[in-house]
């Protein structure tokens, strides 16, 4: 049986290094399987082994295509808030959905050349009044949150916020009750815009104050 499954037109699909990662993507890092990419690509499993080693090298190339995109979408600036806001933005966008996994094949090192945006975000920031350290921690501090916030226009606590409001209730603290009403319907577009005005209002406060 050969490797590669004949299309629906008649001819072999190509099949590539870039395609396998490609396909992963689309499938989300935190949850493809081999077996899934080979159904996308219309090839057999054994015959992706031929382009990369396997899952953990998939989710290598993945992430580190994945900190290109958002690199590449950055833009410039001229003010550190506009640069943090942006960059959190398109971490979010590019990583804020892949989970753990992803996060372990960054921090084991990847080829970070697609990273010298961040030089620009720095000297912004230094020049603002902030000290190396001080730099560091703030943009890992943004990613962090870019990293946890939920996928754009869902609901950001609903379903814990139904429940805390209803034990809240229950339980005659009118408080919390009022505060999970008042966030209830809050989407992850808001949540995450009101992070990022804490975390800049605070690094504002910390920093340069």
């Amino acid at each position: 049986m050969s490797d590669v499954v004949q299309s629906r037109r008649g001819r072999p699909p190509r099949i590539s290094r870039e395609r396998v990662v490609d396909a992963a993507i689309e499938i989300g890092l935190d949850r493809f399987s081999m077996d899934d990419i080979a159904d996308r690509l219309e090839v057999t499993t054994p015959a992706l082994y031929t382009h990369v080693a396997g899952r953990d090298e998939i989710v290598r190339l993945g992430a580190s295509l994945l900190i290109g995109r958002s690199a590449a979408g950055t833009g410039d600036w001229d003010d550190w808030e506009g640069w943090l806001r942006a960059w959190a933005a398109n971490l979010r966008r590019d990583l804020g959905a892949v989970g753990g996994e992803l996060l372990d094949a960054i921090s084991e090192g990847l080829d970070m050349s697609s990273l010298d945006f961040v030089d620009q975000g720095l000297a912004l920031m230094l020049e603002a009044g902030f000290s190396v350290g001080e730099a560091g921690h703030a943009l890992w501090l943004a990613a962090r949150v870019a990293f946890s916030a939920g996928p754009s226009g869902t609901s950001a606590v609903a379903t814990v916020a139904e429940v805390a409001q209803a034990t809240a209730r229950e339980r005659s603290s009118p408080a919390l009750a009022a505060a999970m009403d008042a966030v209830r319907d809050v989407d992850n577009d808001e949540a995450f815009a009101f992070d990022l005005d804490v975390v800049i209002a605070g690094l504002r406060v910390h920093c340069l104050s």
